[in-house]
């Protein structure tokens, strides 16, 4: 009986342990568009959020590059396989603090926290129809100079830069019914447990 109670507690603790680790890591895959120091970045409206079946995603590009003319988006399903490519033409300059409406709650912040900035952007929208991890590649293209091409002589792409994102099946209420439902689960077992020992 001893045993059995103790298998109890570590299995609870278990599953605490992993919802904690499960709402940390979301979390910590906050911060994608800081990659601006670098010159390019790129993100999504669902970064570090999982993206349920059938809803839009936005990727939003930026550069400090003013050579910078186009944006192509290539969006990779889970499988690797490009499913759409496209390009677009950047908009702005915005000096930060100043950002395009919409922009996810990320760009916002980091334009406040980095004022007098010019920003160009670019950003595609879609809307993902496969379960699995998916990645966004924004190819940032610079046609007046070949020379700092990463692809050689003929090609105006300067910079590349890529985020992923988690589709998942439609769950209402997102992680908190899933853990729920695993608790529910749990305590279902522990009583029908509980029901056959006596």
């Amino acid at each position: 009986m001893l045993a059995a109670k103790m298998k109890l507690r570590l299995a609870v603790a278990s599953i605490l342990f992993a919802t904690l680790l499960a709402f940390a890591s979301t979390n910590i895959a906050k911060a994608q568009w800081p990659a601006l120091s670098s010159g390019y970045a790129v993100t999504t409206n669902w970064h570090g959020a999982d993206v349920p079946l059938g809803e839009d995603v936005t990727a939003i590009a930026g550069t400090n590059d003013s050579q910078v003319e186009k944006v192509e988006f290539r969006w990779l399903d889970p499988f690797g396989e490009g499913i759409w490519s496209v390009n677009v033409t950047v908009f702005g300059p915005y000096t930060t603090p100043d950002v395009p409406s919409g922009v996810p709650q990320e760009i916002a912040e980091w334009a406040e926290d980095n004022p007098g900035i010019d920003i160009l952007y670019a950003n595609n929208t879609q809307t993902p129809e496969d379960l699995g991890d998916w990645g966004v590649q924004a190819l940032f293209h610079d046609p007046t100079d070949p020379a700092k091409s990463l692809r050689g002589e003929n090609s105006d792409i300067i910079a590349i830069r890529a985020t992923s994102f988690n589709v998942v099946p439609e769950v209402p209420f997102g992680t908190i019914v899933i853990s729920l439902s695993m608790f529910g689960t749990l305590s279902a077992f522990i009583l029908k447990k509980r029901h056959s020992m006596n």
